[in-house]
């Protein structure tokens, strides 16, 4: 579960870092995530309406997309507006994914956004592409994700007019593991530098290569974010990062810190990280809080051993 708004920077901060464009990469991988669990859910009877789907308007609105309406249609091209989306790359795919599905056929498709309006234009494709097979993750653990529903108040879930809701008052939107790890893949091949990131501070064991690039922008972007929202992180025993970590992480399905120790001559940080997300996104946050909580700067190093992640901050000294 992330902010709309937060998604949307997150992605800027990437392209920035990575000096790439990935509105197509993310688009893609939306598409072919939404095809799996499509076809995870055995929902090929649905039937070739769409508006028609059982279930359909509750699903996205649980998932915090927009109301879609199918404006045009022919035997080979249609046109569908998403209004008040929440990311256009991201809901272009699954409209296009949904289409294909109801459609059983193949189809090529662009978007563009005028304000909160998205259109996508869907044109027939005899292209033959396979049913996507499960992605998994690139690290070993134990434990599966955590989800947000243990961490959240649901009471003060408030449904938005034009579609999705807000939680705390800022529009939540539910974003996959699934996805994250298309996008990653789909985005590997044309990382060539980063910038504008602290490289040196984030270590990553086992992880080398453009993965080890693609990692740094996703914790870095996350700790930036992080502390663009000011949040205060006090800790005065070793416990508090549990606190904290469900506050900042698990709210949001990102995991949770467990068994953490705390070195207080340096303020250094040894600790498990449980039900991750994605291990760079999570690290990148811990990261922030520690340097929240203590002041100064600091690095990440990070580890995946017998089926545990674990994690170690400690200062950088100048």
């Amino acid at each position: 579960m992330a902010g709309n708004s937060w998604f949307n920077s997150f992605l800027d901060n990437i392209e920035m870092r990575l000096s790439l464009s990935l509105g197509r990469k993310l688009a893609h991988a939306a598409s072919e995530s939404e095809e799996y669990f499509l076809s995870q859910e055995n929902r090929r009877n649905l039937g070739s309406n769409m508006e028609k789907w059982a279930g359909l308007e509750i699903n996205r609105t649980s998932r915090g997309l927009g109301d879609f309406e199918i404006i045009k249609q022919s035997s080979d091209t249609a046109s569908v507006i998403v209004n008040h989306f929440s990311s256009g790359p991201m809901e272009a795919g699954i409209v296009a994914s949904s289409w294909e599905f109801a459609k059983k056929r193949r189809h090529k498709f662009r978007w563009s956004e005028s304000g909160r309006v998205l259109l996508v234009s869907l044109e027939a494709d005899e292209i033959n592409v396979p049913l996507p097979k499960e992605s998994m993750p690139h690290w070993s653990e134990n434990i599966p994700a955590i989800a947000p529903a243990d961490y959240v108040n649901w009471n003060d879930v408030r449904e938005l007019e034009m579609g999705g809701w807000e939680l705390d008052g800022e529009r939540k939107i539910m974003i996959s593991r699934d996805l994250i790890l298309r996008f990653e893949e789909f985005s590997l091949h044309n990382i060539q530098s980063l910038n504008d990131s602290r490289s040196d501070d984030y270590v990553w064991e086992g992880v080398d290569g453009k993965r080890a690039l693609w990692w740094t922008a996703l914790a870095d972007t996350s700790r930036h974010l992080f502390i663009e929202t000011k949040r205060h992180v006090m800790i005065s025993d070793a416990s508090d990062w549990i606190t904290n970590s469900i506050r900042n992480l698990s709210s949001s399905g990102l995991g949770k810190i467990s068994e953490p120790q705390v070195d207080w001559d340096t303020g250094g940080l040894e600790a498990i990280l449980i039900g991750t997300f994605h291990p760079a996104i999570s690290g990148g946050i811990i990261l922030g809080c520690w340097e929240r909580s203590t002041g100064s700067k600091g690095r990440i190093f990070l580890s995946i051993v017998d089926g545990k992640v674990r994690v170690k901050v400690c200062p950088v000294r100048p």
